[in-house]
Formats: C-alpha cells, structure tokens, sequence
C-alpha cells in the first residue's frame, strides 16, 4: 500500500470514527426539558426458511418393462436462506417543543429577545433588577 493511500485509508478511518462519536453523543433523558418518542427502523437479515423441492425416489413394483422399478415423487424440505427485513425499535431523544437543542442541552426558545435578561422557559424572560415587560425592555 503506498503512503498515499495508507494516509487516505487512515483519515477515513479517523472520520468515521469521528462521525460515530457525533452520533452517540445523546440528550439526558432525566432533563424535564428532554421528550423522547419510540422510532421504528429495518435492519436486512439473513433469515432461514424450509425450501420445498420435488425429491425423486425408486420403489421396488410389479412394472416388469422397468425391470420392477417405480419412479416415485415426494415433497421434502431443505433449509435455505433468504434476506429478509426485520422492524426494530428504538427510544428516540429530542428537545420537548418550546426548546432547542445546543450541544447535549435543550434551551428555552424565546420569540422575543430578552433585552436585559434571559430567556428562562420557552417565551419567559427573567429580568436583570430595574427591567420588566415580555422581553425585559421596559
């Protein structure tokens, strides 16, 4: 394998993982402000099922033009294998409404901007000392 190569095999490697991490960083399902549903997704699996297939069998019989030999027919079953599709389910995190998410938090979403003050629940400013109103500019 040539430097080139090893080099491009590496920081392909190093992104996926880094992807990987990404993914696995999750919300705090004990955070009021976490709501989490249950999501359905499918995953391809080999799965085995009974094949039929027409198994040809000789008899011994009166047929004398096939020197007492019967051709016979019966149905058997092998085992085959086939990709199927199988729903599983997964408990799914997401910020409640009125929230956003900002990293592993789900922050208050205020429609006005808190002037002199922050946004405590979704559209409720606290204000600074001195300031009221909605959006703590008065």
């Amino acid at each position: 394998m040539t430097m080139f190569r090893l080099l491009l095999w590496w920081n392909l490697k190093v992104l996926s993982l880094s992807l990987l991490l990404k993914a696995t960083v999750s919300l705090n399902p004990d955070d009021p402000n976490v709501c989490s549903h249950w999501e359905s997704y499918a995953v391809t699996v080999q799965e085995s099922y009974a094949h039929p297939f027409d198994q040809i069998y000789y008899t011994r019989c009166t047929d004398i033009l096939n020197w007492f030999k019967c051709t016979r027919h019966r149905i058997s079953y092998k085992t085959a294998y086939r990709r199927g599709l199988r729903t599983m389910y997964r408990r799914r995190s997401q910020c409640c409404p009125g929230y956003y998410e900002s990293g592993d938090f789900c922050i208050p979403l205020c429609t006005e901007e808190c002037v002199h003050g922050r946004c405590v629940s979704p559209d409720t400013c606290h204000c600074e000392p001195g300031w009221g109103g909605p959006d703590c500019s008065s």
